[in-house]
């Protein structure tokens, strides 16, 4: 029996919504640490990011958490496709892996959007 995966609109929108968030992530902490310099111009990195380390600690693990999850399930999503051929598999797991997030939202682009309604896939991924 052929397994499907319902691949509507609202799936694809959510998937891409879901591609963002890390980076979105990264963003908030990137404009953390920009405004952390601009009110302590004269203090060194390391001084400043010490002295707010809970916010820091907050913003790295959210990140990590983020990128995480995003990265499993879209490697899921990946390894249970039956429309990619390996080598496309493999290369799209080693991209998401070492240019996450950036590489979440190109597999949103270049992958999902364009996907059938109903995708063809595997049982498992073992």
């Amino acid at each position: 029996m052929e397994r499907y995966e319902i691949m509507n609109k609202s799936a694809k929108r959510n998937m891409g919504i879901i591609s963002v968030l890390p980076m979105l992530a990264y963003v908030a902490w990137l404009i953390q640490f920009v405004y952390l310099h601009t009110i302590y111009p004269d203090i060194r990195t390391s001084a400043i990011l010490s002295d707010n380390f809970d916010s820091t600690l907050l913003f790295f693990t959210l990140c990590f958490v983020l990128t995480s999850a995003v990265l499993v399930y879209f490697v899921v999503h990946v390894a249970k496709s039956k429309l990619m051929n390996p080598q496309a598999k493999l290369s799209w797991i080693l991209f998401m892996t070492f240019a996450a997030p950036v590489a979440f939202i190109a597999f949103w682009f270049a992958e999902i959007r364009t996907e059938p309604e109903r995708l063809p896939v595997h049982a498992d991924i073992a």
